[in-house]
């Protein structure tokens, strides 16, 4: 279920201040506490908050969440990113896909290419396109990670540096003001890196939402792109944007 406007600024308030009173939230948006409390009540049940005394913080954990919640979080504007940049993609290409509930729709707008080699360590993305016989499909070993659908570890990036891609297609959780893509952990920002260092093109896909979110774990800078997905209306136009839908 896709979250409203003021469940995405609570998150992202707490993940800027931390532990927020729910006074403070409910004079910050200008309602009621009543309203408030409703709100942070649906974060806390998705996972993406805790309560505390008084107030509201991130969960204990700070990894990202769960592979089933996020692919339903604006499923409309993340199948229509996957669409466009679908479409940007050559029949015959070989490509690298990242991990990523936005890349595992892209993989349902690959299924009508005639011939693609994919390398990849997203198992949704390779469950999809096991339908088209015409699509080769190079999938990573190491760590399973059941919650994200995918591989991780230092043999998955190993992987990737065994080929070189016509285009590197990368995911993100967060995007800085500065314009820097980031990741969770340490080990999703590896796989990103090592897609990107294989890929004689690089393309990222981002929803506006991961201007919105928080990560810890530096990938590159937006500039290193050479095409950008995103519905995100509020970037500078230097950018090699692809934009779709407007943000809410």
């Amino acid at each position: 279920m896709e979250l409203n406007h003021r469940q995405n600024q609570i998150l992202a308030t707490i993940r800027t201040e931390g532990e927020v009173q729910i006074d403070h939230l409910a004079e910050k948006f200008a309602v009621t506490t009543q309203t408030i409390r409703r709100d942070v009540n649906y974060l806390c049940e998705q996972g993406l908050a805790r309560r505390v005394h008084g107030g509201v913080s991130l969960p204990a954990s700070l990894t990202n969440t769960s592979y089933r919640y996020r692919s339903d979080v604006e499923s409309t504007v993340k199948d229509q990113l996957a669409a466009t940049l679908a479409a940007c993609i050559p029949d015959g290409s070989t490509i690298m896909i990242g991990i990523g509930t936005t890349l595992a729709r892209l993989a349902q707008h690959l299924l009508s290419k005639n011939t693609l080699r994919v390398i990849t360590n997203n198992l949704q993305v390779a469950q999809i396109l096991e339908a088209n016989e015409n699509i080769e499909i190079y999938i990573a070993g190491g760590q399973f990670r059941r919650e994200h659908q995918d591989i991780m570890g230092s043999s998955a990036v190993s992987f990737f540096d065994g080929f070189e891609a016509d285009i590197g297609i990368c995911g993100c959780a967060a995007v800085t003001d500065r314009h820097f893509v980031m990741e969770h952990e340490s080990i999703e920002a590896d796989i990103s890196k090592a897609i990107i260092r294989n890929s004689r093109k690089q393309w990222l896909v981002a929803d506006a939402r991961k201007w919105e979110q928080f990560a810890v774990v530096k990938v590159s800078p937006m500039k290193q792109f050479d095409k950008i997905f995103t519905n995100n209306q509020r970037l500078p136009k230097e950018f090699p944007l692809h934009l779709t839908a407007k943000a809410d």
